[in-house]
């Protein structure tokens, strides 16, 4: 029979424990510049599913097979925070949030809530309240937990990294 020893750990809250289960999805990420987890719990805290961000599913990704144009560069000819789309260096990936809503039905998204390991973009908030969720939670900057609920209009990403 197993036998635990040491000190017991306190049980991590649900917001802390999404977080963690958003940092392991993280790791299957395939992008040369940033490592994005997300995952989606219903209501009752199940997990309904996951997703990170890497080219869309059945073509070259950009960690795995070199197929990022952005990827491929250095920071100093692509610094963080320049435009994904309608540039030179087009990034080929879908964001974590992205690929988290493309295999839930609508029934599993409306009121769960979506954890992250970053703050969402404007983009993926946008499609994350069209989709039905209640909430997005991530860790922010310094360490504390940040969130917005959907339910109340404008779309608010307090504690957003900049």
């Amino acid at each position: 029979m197993p036998r635990v020893t040491g000190l017991p750990t306190p049980r991590p809250g649900w917001d802390e424990w999404g977080l963690i289960l958003a940092l392991a999805v993280s790791t299957r990420a395939d992008c040369t510049r940033r490592k994005v987890g997300a995952v989606a719990l219903a209501p009752d805290h199940r997990v309904l599913g996951t997703g990170y961000n890497g080219a869309p599913p059945g073509e070259p990704g950009c960690a795995s097979a070199g197929a990022c144009p952005r990827g491929r560069c250095t920071y100093a000819q692509v610094p963080t925070g320049t435009p994904y789309v309608g540039v030179e260096q087009a990034c080929v990936s879908l964001h974590a949030e992205e690929n988290a809503v493309l295999f839930l039905s609508p029934d599993q998204r409306r009121g769960a809530t979506l954890y992250v390991t970053d703050p969402p973009c404007d983009n993926c908030a946008r499609l994350l309240r069209g989709a039905g969720f209640a909430r997005v939670v991530w860790r922010a900057e310094d360490g504390s937990i940040g969130q917005t609920s959907f339910t109340a209009a404008p779309i608010d990403v307090k504690g957003a990294r900049p």
